[in-house]
């Protein structure tokens, strides 16, 4: 028999780093945009579900995204895994990040905010409720390793041996959650392993467009070890494909 798929209508929060520029902070915002359509439109997540931390709340959003606010928001993430009945929890990072010795920053207006200490700041997650995360940023390899455990599934836009550059994962996250052809076999749902694979094939698509040497190399981690594959390997490509959003918020066609 075919394992069941967990598609419980999830939980997300998207934070959204310092832009930089103007171009970027417009790039940002169309880029919030269509996630939260995808979202609420394709996914059926309902709009109360779905905390986005960028700009003032005059502008839509739930507030910026400041140290303070980030860690005030990872602790309801921490009491929504403890809550009976909740269903998964999703995080997207995207912005800016740096690497700094022994780990990286995840850039925000004013002080940052580490790697290590988003994990920390997660650490008391219930693995009852599965944990669902995307860094999208450069040097997000250091998100992994902090946050892996059992109950979570970690996608990273790079992988260790990458430079420290700006990333296309957010643009083709946005791309991949907008395509039908994301679901790759049709069943009504759009898995973890799935949205990992669409997304990087969105991002090859993107640099060949534009003849660039790919500079990025996305990771999955499915079974909590810590280590990312990019294939990615059976090992966490099995349990990544028992997790994902129900397309129209429905069952899988086939189970």
């Amino acid at each position: 028999m075919k394992p069941s798929i967990n598609t419980t209508t999830p939980r997300v929060w998207i934070f959204n780093g310092t832009p930089g520029d103007d171009e970027h902070h417009e790039f940002y915002e169309a880029n919030l945009q269509s996630l939260r359509s995808s979202l609420t439109q394709r996914f059926a997540v309902p709009a109360a579900n779905i905390t986005v931390l960028y700009g003032p709340k005059s502008a839509g959003y739930d507030g910026p995204c400041t140290r303070e606010a980030l860690l005030a928001e990872l602790e309801k993430v921490v009491a929504h895994t403890k809550t009976a009945g909740a269903g998964p929890a999703w995080i997207i990072l995207e912005g800016h990040a740096n690497g700094i010795p022994g780990g990286a920053m995840f850039n925000l207006p004013g002080p940052d905010v580490s790697m290590r200490e988003i994990g920390a700041a997660l650490k008391e997650c219930s693995p009852e409720v599965p944990l669902l995360m995307l860094g999208t940023t450069t040097v997000s390899t250091d998100l992994m390793k902090r946050v892996s455990g059992p109950g979570r599934y970690v996608i990273t836009a790079s992988s260790a041996g990458d430079k420290e550059s700006e990333t296309e994962f957010p643009r083709a996250l946005a791309q991949a959650l907008a395509a039908d052809a994301s679901d790759a076999n049709q069943d009504g749902v759009l898995t973890f392993t799935e949205l990992f694979l669409a997304t990087y094939e969105q991002v090859l698509a993107i640099y060949k467009k534009g003849n660039y040497v790919i500079t990025e190399h996305a990771q999955l981690d499915g079974n909590g070890d810590g280590k990312g594959t990019q294939r990615p390997a059976p090992e966490d490509a099995d349990p990544a494909q028992r997790i994902g959003l129900a397309i129209g918020g429905g069952r899988p066609k086939f189970e």
